[in-house]
């Protein structure tokens, strides 16, 4: 069945297919869905390379955009596993259902990195093995007895790229461990006021994104494989 499910989320354009368990890292709510499907859309180059000293409007178009296609493939997905007689449910791509946490109900990266397909950079972004941190995520967590629980250690070594580009100075520049908590890498609050201070113009609930459009791991990865 999982092999069926990768060639139709291949088929519906998805980049980074991947597998995971997440028994200790669910919430009550989706206990009953411990392993994690993760979807990933390669963003597009030409679009995060012309974000220099901040976004422009066509990377908050093609961001939103990216994030709807993902829903749109992880509800096909969540059709797929129930009809096969499994429970299912898609965590969107974006978005924030704890407002004081700036957080979602469930880290896209988190099944990410334990399907092993990349690593959490000092931004404390995923950074895809193929394309670095220009992917977006969405998760599907079911029931569905899935493989793979790998924890990769940070590969960002010495790199300060995003630490040194940060606008708002929010990234620490610390490495990634298993112990980390997201605020040990970045200053999610500060991140946050400073977009909407800054970049309102750009479109509401703007985003970023120089973070992503420095970081080495993501540039000339043109001809990169997909990650599965």
């Amino acid at each position: 069945m999982l092999d069926a499910l990768q060639k139709k989320m291949d088929d519906m354009g998805i980049d980074v297919f991947g597998t995971s368990g997440v028994t200790d890292c669910v919430s009550s709510a989706f206990s009953k869905t411990p392993y994690a499907i993760t979807l990933g859309v390669r963003l597009s180059d030409a679009v995060i390379d012309n974000i220099y000293g901040g976004p422009t409007k066509n990377y908050f178009h093609h961001y939103r955009t990216v994030n709807a296609h993902l829903d749109r493939c992880a509800l096909r997905c969540v059709i797929e596993l129930q009809r096969s007689g499994h429970n299912a449910v898609a965590i969107p791509a974006s978005q924030t259902t704890r407002s004081a946490a700036i957080a979602g109900d469930f880290p896209h990266k988190t099944a990410a990195h334990r399907a092993g397909l990349g690593f959490i950079g000092k931004n404390a972004l995923f950074v895809s093995y193929s394309f670095g941190p220009r992917v977006r995520l969405a998760t599907v967590l079911t029931d569905y007895v899935l493989a793979g629980n790998t924890i990769a250690a940070s590969q960002c070594g010495e790199c300060r790229a995003c630490v040194s580009a940060c606008p708002c100075g929010a990234i620490t520049g610390r490495l990634w461990t298993p112990e980390s908590s997201r605020d040990d890498l970045v200053d999610a609050a500060l991140c946050s006021r400073y977009m909407k201070d800054k970049y309102r113009m750009i479109g509401r609930g703007s985003v970023c994104g120089i973070c992503v459009a420095v970081c080495p791991a993501g540039q000339n990865t043109q001809n990169v494989e997909k990650s599965y």
